[in-house]
């Protein structure tokens, strides 16, 4: 009997412990999310050898500040990596001003600014920072695994919007990519002159 009510016992702990071991990890990953990201980044670049920035801030030209979560250098492309996190699932088309966010457990949903538009905003102010030819550097935004992404027009040869898991394969598929590589010296001094404004 005694044997009995232990093993009822544990059978509900076991089941609380699936119901709710989901919900704790997503509010630990939501809450350190950009921790996340920035040891990602920084392990690609390390196992590739590649030069890696984090929480970069630019001018742009209005005076405005403009905050670059990370940078990457590959060997054939210049990465800006901005991470989002959302507590639901964004859909909308490229085109669009805004995106809708359809949140978890029937919230509702609300619009947010379109992420492609504010990679393109931040890459334009990035290749004006480097002086670089703008088809050198690639726009990636980051989100977390559990956000669904139906956008159409997205994930076209310049700019992306992948999940955090998928970040390695996608910058293995554009390094391999049968162009020239950067040139060592130049990537080298825009990444020194980089982190010194820093």
């Amino acid at each position: 009997m005694g044997l009995l009510i232990v093993l009822i016992i544990l059978l509900v702990l076991a089941i609380v412990f699936f119901i709710s071991f989901p919900i704790f990890r997503r509010k630990i990953i939501g809450k350190k999310y950009d921790v996340f990201c920035s040891k990602k980044i920084r392990t690609i670049a390390k196992k590739n050898n590649l030069l890696f920035i984090t929480n970069l801030k630019l001018t742009n030209y209005s005076g405005e500040e403009i905050k670059i979560d990370h940078i990457l250098f590959g060997k054939k492309y210049i990465y800006i990596l901005i991470d989002y996190y959302f507590n639901g699932d964004i859909k909308g088309t490229s085109e669009n001003n805004s995106w809708i966010l359809e949140k978890r457990h029937d919230e509702g949903c609300e619009y947010i600014d379109n992420i492609s538009n504010d990679l393109s905003g931040k890459n334009g102010v990035f290749s004006e920072k480097i002086t670089a030819n703008p088809e050198i550097i690639i726009p990636i935004a980051i989100v977390n695994n559990d956000c669904e992404i139906k956008v159409n027009g997205i994930n076209n040869n310049s700019t992306f919007v992948v999940h955090y898991s998928s970040l390695k394969k996608l910058i293995k598929k554009l390094e391999s990519r049968d162009i020239t590589n950067l040139d060592d010296e130049q990537t080298k001094s825009i990444y020194e002159n980089l982190k010194d404004g820093n």
